[in-house]
């Protein structure tokens, strides 16, 4: 039997919790040290009653941020907007860049390394699981809905001229209902009402229902990650086919089959989360430069 080492490997769990935790923490302090503009009065401004308010050079969320002039663009976004307005602005397609650039290097890492909603499903799994065993956990199968949610929010987007996704995007609902409660000290019953109940779906049905099957943006990302650089790897030599990592992987791809060459491992969905890397006792599954 194969010697076990990969409990001494450093588990990319860390640093993703790190980087999920840091995204989340910047997502609401943003808002919160933006001044109230219900609080502004401009008749009091010119009086000298208040001081002229202060604007941080800061603003948005994981669809769109913005720095001090420095623009970083989900791809969707900005394939939505130049859909829905046909025009090309350019700005938009410096911002969309960097975050296309990591997509194609390391394939859909937004959803497992970035994402406050995803961050959040992903914790609100133990849930799932103790509803399960209570019995009050019924699941649903639903097929992989992404791409056809994707391209058909997209037709609409363009014929109707108007963003679609960006209305029901998780992760932007998120961050504008965050914006709308330290800003404007409200939230929207849309907005609640998409986050609350994918999360109650989540909790009572299927888990990860929205990343894996309904989610048109992450559908989107999967597709451009497609033929991503880095990868997870398995080495058939040090496999013991515990099952181990079939159980930590939150879409049920069975990367041990990974093991079996005759098996084939759905790599569009794989959002290179490394729970799977994490759980292997052997150390048999690794991150690999694909072609390496």
């Amino acid at each position: 039997m194969p010697e076990i080492t990969g409990h001494k490997r450093p588990k990319a769990v860390y640093p993703r919790r790190l980087i999920q935790v840091t995204v989340l923490a910047v997502l609401i302090i943003v808002p919160m040290l933006t001044m109230n503009p219900s609080e502004w009065s401009p008749s009091r401004i010119v009086l000298g009653h208040l001081p002229p308010p202060s604007v941080m050079d800061i603003s948005g969320d994981t669809w769109a941020f913005t720095i001090k002039g420095f623009r970083l663009i989900h791809p969707i976004a900005f394939l939505e907007g130049v859909l829905s307005s046909r025009v090309l602005y350019i700005p938009l397609l410096v911002g969309a860049v960097i975050p296309l650039a990591i997509t194609l290097v390391l394939g859909r890492v937004f959803c497992s390394w970035l994402c406050p909603v995803g961050f959040i499903l992903e914790l609100n799994q133990r849930l799932n699981g103790l509803l399960k065993k209570a019995g009050l956990n019924h699941h649903i199968g639903i097929p992989d809905l992404r791409y056809t949610l994707l391209f058909v929010m997209l037709l609409l987007s363009f014929f109707l001229s108007t963003p679609i996704i960006s209305a029901i995007d998780p992760p932007h609902v998120f961050g504008r209902e965050l914006m709308y409660l330290f800003t404007h000290r409200m939230l929207s019953l849309s907005g609640m009402g998409i986050l609350l109940g994918i999360l109650a779906f989540e909790s009572f049905s299927t888990r990860r229902a929205w990343c894996s099957r309904l989610c048109p943006s992450g559908g989107g990302l999967s597709l451009l990650g497609s033929r991503r650089l880095l990868r997870i790897s398995m080495d058939r030599n040090l496999c013991t086919h515990c099952g181990y990592c079939n159980t930590a992987c939150p879409y049920n791809l069975e990367p041990m089959g990974l093991a079996e060459e005759e098996k084939r491992f759905d790599w569009i969905k794989c959002d290179n989360c490394g729970l799977c890397r994490d759980s292997c006792p052997t150390g048999a599954i690794k991150y690999v430069v694909k072609g390496r």
